[in-house]
Formats: C-alpha cells, structure tokens, sequence
C-alpha cells in the first residue's frame, strides 16, 4: 500500500527534492545554535573580547536568516508537492468514476462519493506533504541531538535517553487508536454528505409533503454518530498530547536537576550546561514531528484504501478485446430471451422477446418497478444482461460486441431527473439526429 502511495510522488520528483533538501539543511542549522551558545558561554565570555561576541551573534543571526528562507521553501512547496498529489489523485478518481457501470452507482450513494473526492483526498495530501520529511528529520534530528548530548556529558545523555521509551510506547499506543477513530470518522462525514445529498436533491418532494421534520430526524442521527466518532479522536489526540506535555516536561525538570548536580561537582561547565538544556529542547521537537504524523498518518492511509476501493473497481461493463466500431444505426433492435435482475433483487425481465423496426415508435407503460427503465439501459448496453441475446441491428452485431463509447454516443434518453439540462438535451437530439 505505501508503495503503491509513492508512486504519487515520481512526477513531482524535482520538488520534492527540493522540499525534502531543504528540511534537512534547516534541521541541521536547528542543531548548531546550542554548540554556539556553548562556544560563547565557555570560551568568549571569559575572554572579555565583545567585538568577537558580536561577529558571533551576527553570524548566528545570518544562519537564521538562511534558515527563515529554508522553512519559506518547505512550508510553501512543500505544501504544493502535496496538492499536487491530492490534484492528481483527484483527476484519476473523477475519470475512473465516469466510466464506471451504472450497477456501481446503483450502490453507492453520491454523498459517500462526494467524501472520498473531497475530505479523504485532503487529508492524503496532507500526509504526502508531512508525512516522509517529518519521519526522515525526525529521525534525523533525533540522533543528531542525542549524538551532541554525548560529546558533551555522556552520563547526562544516557540518564535523559531512559525516558524515551515511555514517549514512543505513548505514540504507538495512541496511534492504534486513532486508526479505528479515523475510519469511523470518514465513514460517518460519508454518512452526513449522503443525507444532505439526498434531501436537497429532493428538495421539492420534501416541502410539497411538509416532509422537514423527518428529514431532520434522519440528518440528526447521522449528525450525532459523527460529532460522537469526531469527539472520540479528539478525546485520543487530547490524551496523547497532555501525556507528551507532561512527560517532556519531567524530561526538562529531570535534565534540570542531574545538569545541576553534575555542575555543582565540576563535571559540567556552565556553557555545557546551557547548551545541553538548549539540546533537550531539539531533542523534543521531532518527538512533537513524530507524534503529529501519527495523527495525520491513519486518516491519510485511511482515506488512501479508500481511494484505491475504487480505483481498483472495474466496469460491469466493457468492451470486448474484439470489439466492433459503430459508425451508424440504422435498422432494428431485437431481445431474444433477455433475463435481467439488480443485485439482491429477483429477476427484473425474464425470458423477454421483443422488436423494435426502423421508424416505429414504442410506448413502454405499465406500473412502478415493471422494467420500463431497465429495459431503455439496456440497448445502449448501461447493464450487461443476465441471459439471452440483445441484437442491434441496426450494425449488424449483437450489442456485447459493439465498442460501448460509440454505441451509448449514437443514443439519446431523457431520464426522470429533478432537473433537465436543456443545453446538453439539445446537444443530445441534435447529434441523435444527425445520425439517423
């Protein structure tokens, strides 16, 4: 699955080198400041030299200047790295959608669509954006950081490290949670998109049969299941963060009195001191990275398996591998023993034989639910049929083995909508037309 992620990433790969080089050259400039407060303190302070400390400080403030710029670059095209990726994945999802079968959507409804199209593919590009950097220099950081502490006071390094564990059993822990929180949270955001979609596009139904309160004691219910599955991440963030806080401040209180000790008995210079206080606070910043992208890391691989759901779904139907090109309809239309059923619904024709000559004209009438749609979606071949044949003869081949692009083009239909597009309707009969 991650490796199927990072494909997102190879048209971009000049902007990520980019980003990703440039959040590395910051992390490292980010380490220098406490071995230069560490310099000044132990070795410019007690010279007395202040036009030395001066160049000093004018240097560290010519490498923030750099670094400013550096974080400039990664929050801004790191960023735009990430909507690039959310751009295409965006484009893919709406294409592979248009082409799939009318028995996809027969089954999903359109506000679960519309979520993965816009909430699920936010949070994958913030993930693209976040997720490789933050872990890299982190990690980075990390070792960087404790490699410091070392050369300064190994005892006081080693006693600072026994902590660590208990940070990152607080991020594991935290993190199986929020994966189960945040696929519950989609799932019912999918849920509340739905139900808006459904009432507003019904709108009028709605408000001829003064219909309002029902439809918002069906919306409340998916509501509430969402502000409760929203509030349980949150409760997991709020627990982990408070814990994080809390522990890293007993790391500083801890490393406060042992630098003090250690001080106190001439095992630590005072510029050692400071410097190794200035590195606990590096030291915490990419446990604070790690922390944020295991927040952001199961809603971005959550909506990601969402994504490929559909992705890897295939037409019911497709053309043949010999497919035939249809370049006119003239002629007849034929079903020969059609059967033909929804899925986990009984059979919607069974055995139908009918005829359609050139120049005719048929009414299809009958109640609700007798096939009447279903048998028009039929001929441009919107369902594969269940048995029997369906002859177009109007190209001289059974429909199956007609190309469906060309077929589907050279038809025209009306559906029951609440709303008909008079342009594309017009469009629609005139290329019909044209066509005989």
């Amino acid at each position: 699955m991650i490796r199927r992620f990072f494909r997102y990433y190879r048209p971009y790969t000049k902007l990520f080198v980019l980003d990703f080089s440039c959040a590395v050259l910051a992390a490292l400039l980010e380490l220098c400041f406490p071995l230069a407060v560490n310099h000044i303190v132990d070795r410019l302070l007690p010279g007395k030299d202040w036009g030395l400390i001066v160049w000093a400080c004018a240097a560290l403030l010519a490498l923030y200047l750099v670094s400013t710029g550096l974080n400039y670059i990664v929050t801004y095209w790191g960023h735009k790295l990430g909507i690039n990726i959310e751009f295409d994945m965006r484009r893919r999802l709406f294409g592979h959608i248009q082409k799939l079968s009318f028995r996809f959507f027969d089954n999903n409804k359109t506000g679960h669509l519309m979520s993965r199209m816009t909430n699920d593919l936010f949070e994958i590009g913030e993930m693209a954006h976040h997720g490789p950097e933050d872990v890299f220099i982190a990690v980075m950081t990390l070792i960087g950081a404790f490699a410091m502490m070392l050369t300064i006071n190994w005892k006081l390094a080693c006693l600072t490290f026994l902590v660590v564990p208990l940070l990152i059993w607080l991020v594991v822990a935290c993190n199986m949670k929020m994966v189960h929180a945040s696929k519950r949270m989609f799932s019912e955001i999918a849920d509340v998109n739905a139900r808006v979609e459904d009432s507003v596009s019904g709108i009028r139904v709605v408000q001829t049969f003064s219909n309002e309160k029902h439809e918002m004691d069906k919306f409340m219910v998916s509501n509430r299941s969402f502000r409760q599955a929203k509030l349980q991440s949150y409760r997991i963030i709020a627990f982990g963060s408070s814990g994080m806080y809390m522990l890293m401040r007993l790391i500083s209180l801890f490393v406060l009195i042992c630098g003090a000790w250690f001080v106190v008995h001439g095992q630590l210079s005072y510029g050692q001191f400071v410097g190794f206080l200035l590195l606990i606070n590096i030291f915490f910043k990419p446990i604070e990275k790690i922390n944020a992208f295991l927040e952001n890391y199961p809603k971005g691989m959550a909506g990601f398996k969402r994504f490929t759901e559909i992705i890897d779904t295939e037409p019911d139907v497709a053309d043949a591998p010999d497919a035939v090109e249809v370049r006119s309809l003239r002629g007849e239309i034929r079903f020969e023993k059609v059967t033909f059923g929804y899925e986990d619904h009984a059979k919607v024709l069974k055995e139908v034989d009918l005829a359609i000559h050139a120049g005719e004209t048929v009414a299809f009438v009958g109640p609700s639910g007798a096939g009447k749609t279903t048998l028009c979606s039929l001929i441009p071949r919107f369902y594969e049929i269940d048995g029997g044949k369906h002859q177009d003869r109007r190209h001289r081949h059974p429909a199956d083995e007609a190309r469906l692009a060309p077929l589907a083009d050279r038809h025209c239909a009306a559906g029951r909508v609440p709303v008909l597009r008079i342009a594309a309707g017009q469009h629609r009969l005139r290329q019909a037309w044209s066509d005989g």
